[in-house]
């Protein structure tokens, strides 16, 4: 295994509270960002360090984690925190790990391994920019008829 410890790379999904309370159409973009600049270069050089033969075993020490978590939360607790490690997978991890060639694989590998582990909790990988371009623009809680942002910078 990488110089980088399962630990820190679980808490990129495992402590996703801060990054969840903010994933909102104002804060997700400057969110993701910052959620990228701390937990990209960890995953680079965990995927770097093991290369492609390490990367089955990297995403089966981080779903076995995974499910270590879940078994230590209280029994009414366990399907809420798979629910957040999920949303973290889909709207954080998988897209930073999609941006990088290096890790792009890494991240197909995990949500292979998560379907097959959880068929009924399988998910889908969007792109950042996809996820961004999915919210709907409100006002005071009200769907507004037009469009948000078509990517416009």
């Amino acid at each position: 295994m990488s110089e980088v410890s399962t630990e820190t790379l679980l808490t990129a999904i495992q402590d996703g509270k801060p990054w969840l309370a903010r994933f909102t159409g104002k804060e997700y973009e400057k969110a993701y960002q910052e959620y990228r600049a701390k937990y990209a270069p960890l995953f680079r050089e965990a995927v770097l360090a093991d290369g492609e033969e390490g990367m089955e075993a990297l995403t089966e020490v981080l779903l076995d984690g995974l499910a270590e978590g879940w078994k230590r939360q209280k029994p009414w607790n366990r399907s809420l925190a798979m629910l957040n490690d999920k949303q973290m997978m889909v709207c954080f991890l998988g897209p930073m790990l999609m941006e990088d060639p290096v890790c792009a694989p890494l991240e197909e590998t995990l949500r292979e391994g998560w379907a097959a582990r959880w068929p009924k909790e399988a998910y889908r990988a969007a792109s950042q920019e996809k996820i961004r371009k999915g919210f709907r623009p409100t006002f005071l809680g009200i769907s507004l008829p037009f469009g948000g942002d078509d990517g416009e910078e």
